[in-house]
């Protein structure tokens, strides 16, 4: 399953390896209230070896060693950077690996979070707690979640997908979307609503191989793109 989620900060700088790592660790800290295993995350590396060596963080703030190793790294050309973490699962049966990429503004900045045991998270108020800290965290103008499978299933190639769950910074109303599941308003500390959690199912993990999931997610997508809802990823 992926979480992957795209934002504009003018003010996150592609050398601010500091923020950029506050950020990703508040993701990463919603991670391990649910499963502890997710707890500790180390800078991806060549070879086994070296991705121990340097954790990401140290009590709960960004490592000063892989802070000083990604600016060396990017000292020379620093236009486009990517910080790449895993949890440390050497056999990659439940473990999980994030990067966030951050560019020259021109496009949009990203964060995406491969995890490899859809059980993990599988429970929907889990991912929701996931997603909900990366919009704190990263004020993007979406959040999908999907198997990566399903980008060849989804309706329209250049607009978003539904998938499991689809974030959008908008209020959306049943009375829109009467084909979704369920519908999670997301509100701005405490205020107002300002973005809607659209989901395609509530019962089971989404998956590829569940025809009915595809079907409900393209419903919803179909739906969304009648209504011009559904954002193009050129105008994001």
């Amino acid at each position: 399953m992926d979480i992957r989620l795209q934002f504009r900060d003018e003010l996150l700088t592609s050398t601010d390896f500091p923020a950029i790592l506050t950020r990703i660790h508040h993701v990463t800290d919603a991670m391990a209230s649910i499963d502890p295993r997710f707890a500790d995350w180390y800078a991806q590396g060549d070879s086994r070896d070296e991705a121990h060596l340097y954790r990401a963080f140290e009590n709960g703030q960004p490592s000063a060693a892989l802070v000083a190793v990604l600016r060396h790294r990017y000292a020379n050309d620093s236009s486009f950077t990517s910080v790449g973490l895993w949890n440390g699962d050497e056999d990659h049966n439940e473990g999980a690996m994030l990067a966030c990429l951050i560019g020259d503004k021109f496009l949009p900045d990203s964060l995406e979070v491969s995890l490899y045991n859809d059980a993990v998270f599988g429970e929907l108020k889990s991912m929701e707690v996931i997603v909900l800290a990366a919009i704190e965290a990263f004020a993007p103008a979406y959040v999908a979640v999907a198997p990566h499978a399903y980008a060849e299933k989804q309706v329209v190639d250049d607009r978003l997908g539904v998938g499991w769950m689809l974030y959008l910074p908008t209020v959306i109303t049943t009375q829109q979307v009467p084909e979704a599941r369920a519908l999670i308003p997301v509100h701005a500390e405490g205020k107002l609503q300002t973005g809607t959690i659209i989901l395609s199912v509530t019962d089971a993990v989404f998956s590829t191989d569940n025809s009915q999931h595809i079907e409900i997610a393209n419903r919803i997508e179909i739906r969304l793109v009648d209504q011009d809802l559904l954002p193009r990823y050129a105008d994001l």
